[in-house]
């Protein structure tokens, strides 16, 4: 196998010799790359492909992504993805993501306003991602890691399995990561 950094646009084979694969592709018998990154010349397999230096954030089926609740419904929270945990490359492709009531919780849940509010800032899993983005809270690391007071917008500090509010003394509920509070972005 060969292997050498490569720019897009850059001839890194022959048509004849080679098919295109990942990060390449073919034009008038030529094959280029598509991508910065490293060209793979694949003998035992006759193709050229080029790994990207710096490869994009697409969202797949197991990802742990950071979100923020930006409107609550009876059934469901709708979330904005703010970037996947681990990695700080913004998110290519569609950030707008639903976690249904059934799974939001291993427990039951009689209506999603109650372990979730707008604003709040959410550790999820990502459980599908077409036709749509759907996550899920269920597992005890997912859930709310930060959230504010619904009266004065102070954050709220965890008291036990609730949240308290220090300077309006309120007390209220979400479903929160078993690690509520020790997130930093």
């Amino acid at each position: 196998m060969t292997k050498r950094t490569v720019v897009p646009g850059e001839e890194v084979a022959v048509a004849e010799e080679y098919m295109p694969d990942r990060g390449t592709y073919e034009y008038d018998g030529k094959i280029y790359s598509a991508l910065a990154g490293e060209l793979e010349l694949d003998k035992e397999n006759m193709v050229a492909r080029v790994q990207a230096a710096n490869p994009i954030n697409l969202l797949k089926s197991g990802d742990s992504v950071f979100c923020r609740v930006t409107d609550v419904r009876p059934a469901m929270a709708i979330c904005e993805i703010i970037g996947t945990e681990g990695k700080d490359r913004a998110i290519t492709g569609e950030t707008s993501a639903t976690i249904h009531i059934s799974k939001l919780s291993s427990e039951y849940v009689q209506e999603v306003g109650k372990e979730m509010r707008p604003g709040d800032l959410v550790r999820a899993k990502v459980i599908q991602t077409v036709p749509s983005v759907q996550l899920s809270t269920q597992e005890p690391h997912f859930g709310v890691v930060k959230a504010l007071c619904k009266k004065c917008r102070s954050p709220l500090v965890c008291q036990g399995r609730s949240l308290r509010c220090d300077p309006c003394e309120r007390v209220e509920n979400r479903k929160l990561a078993d690690d509520y509070g020790d997130v930093h972005f």
